[in-house]
């Protein structure tokens, strides 16, 4: 089964601090600008139009492709990532989100915002505030001048943690969830249904002072439950081309 893929100063900190803090709660709470996985593309393109003006939106599609033993063929598209971006003198701002396939309803599993910070606050600064939203970090650790942390979902099967040290948060083409999952299953971090996994946020601040800052929302039970859910679609449908193919079968004249 493949994917084929078409193309369809001080108030910038001030905005920062007010995107990522909010009071402190019993439980850390898991979005982004409010924006959290589960949510429909118009429940989405709501919040980040209330987030910012001025947004540019891209969007790509995705089809599966499989073979009936003969030719190619290829499944109706769906929305596969919404790519806004925002530009203008508060700074670049870009955000991907990234939509279930087929035949699951189609709802945000993960995202990403990445921005460049005009009014650079230092790590600890920004890290306070990040604390403020998500809680105490599961994991924190430095790569040269990066700062990155992780917060693991309360209760739930951390699956995206390979080692105390190792950790791996992401959504998207170049992530075989299914694969990877697999081999956590192998090693004995993931259980048995990762359609229990937790979500997983991660930010990585890029700077002393922070020049840039990337945060990550990834729900990796739905991103693993609904990419099964469509292998085995899609095996459907090829098992269902070849008989399609067998049944019109004739041999020539001899």
């Amino acid at each position: 089964m493949r994917h084929t893929a078409t193309r369809a100063a001080s108030a910038a900190l001030l905005a920062l601090a007010a995107a990522l803090s909010q009071p402190a709660a019993a439980q850390p709470s898991f979005d982004i600008v409010g924006l959290r996985p589960g949510m429909t593309e118009a429940e989405a393109m709501a919040v980040l139009k209330a987030h910012r003006p001025g947004m540019r939106v891209q969007k790509r599609n995705m089809t599966y492709s499989y073979s009936d033993g003969v030719q190619q063929l290829n499944t109706e598209p769906y929305l596969y990532e919404l790519w806004v971006t925002f530009d203008d003198a508060q700074g670049r701002e870009d955000f991907r989100l990234y939509f279930a396939p087929p035949p699951s309803a189609s709802r945000v599993l993960g995202m990403t915002r990445q921005m460049s910070l005009k009014a650079p606050p230092t790590q600890a600064q920004l890290g306070a505030q990040l604390a403020q939203r998500y809680g105490p970090p599961t994991t924190s650790g430095k790569s040269n001048s990066t700062l990155n942390q992780v917060w693991g979902e309360p209760g739930k099967p951390m699956c995206w943690r390979g080692t105390p040290n190792t950790t791996v948060i992401g959504v998207g083409e170049a992530s075989d969830i299914l694969s990877s999952l697999q081999r956590g299953q192998a090693k004995g971090y993931v259980p048995r249904d990762p359609s229990t996994c937790g979500l997983a946020a991660a930010a990585s601040l890029s700077g002393d002072p922070v020049h840039g800052l990337m945060v990550r929302l990834v729900d990796y039970g739905a991103w693993a439950g609904t990419h099964q859910k469509a292998r085995d679609w899609v095996e459907q449908q090829r098992q269902e081309a070849v008989k399609a193919r067998l049944s019109r079968g004739a041999a020539p004249k001899l």
